[in-house]
């Protein structure tokens, strides 16, 4: 069973992980052994028993490959949570299960799943262009030119070549995939 974690644990863990995000191998150790059973328990509840394991191991997989984008100080767990729910979602919709009982609140144990405030405007603005650099080159020119230079759809889409539709279509998902990527639901 997964133990609380209290502050002076989230301050080791955010610690640990800068330090593996830094380049420290065995930093992640620590990372692992914190959250783990804390991975497990909201795995076993959302994808089933049968998927744990592996899907506890795709969730470690694809924090070692986003470990460059970790916030410094930034807690941990709810990160790393994230990753896992949405993997369990993509094995559900393998699965053709609904995905209702992954939003009901409280899923999460003893970890905080709001992130903190920003510290400063510059930090946000750091924040959501690492968030639109992430996005598929078709929507994030969509984003480009029509949020960040204003354009309207009808002449993103001439620049793009595409339908007017498309264009909004690719904008859509792109804000979509932008909230999730920056933690808003």
């Amino acid at each position: 069973m997964a133990r609380p974690i209290d502050d002076a644990r989230r301050r080791a863990l955010a610690d640990a992980m800068g330090r593996y995000a830094d380049g420290d191998p065995r930093a992640f150790d620590h990372v692992y052994r914190e959250l783990a059973p804390v991975v497990r328990a909201c795995l076993r509840r959302w994808a089933g028993p049968s998927h744990v394991e592996d899907l506890c191991q795709k969730t470690f997989m694809k924090v070692h490959r986003a470990r460059a984008r970790y916030r410094p100080g930034a807690p941990v767990g709810p990160w790393v949570l994230t990753i896992a729910r949405n993997l369990s979602i993509d094995e559900l919709r393998k699965r053709g299960t609904r995905k209702e009982s992954l939003s009901r609140e409280g899923e999460l144990p003893e970890i905080p799943v709001h992130p903190p405030e920003p510290e400063s405007d510059a930090e946000v603005v750091a924040a959501v262009r690492d968030a639109i650099a992430q996005l598929p080159e078709s929507q994030r020119r969509v984003v480009e030119l029509h949020k960040l230079e204003g354009r309207p759809f009808a002449e993103v889409a001439a620049e793009l070549g595409i339908r007017e539709g498309a264009a909004r279509v690719r904008a859509h998902r792109a804000y979509d995939k932008l909230r999730k990527l920056l933690g808003k639901p």
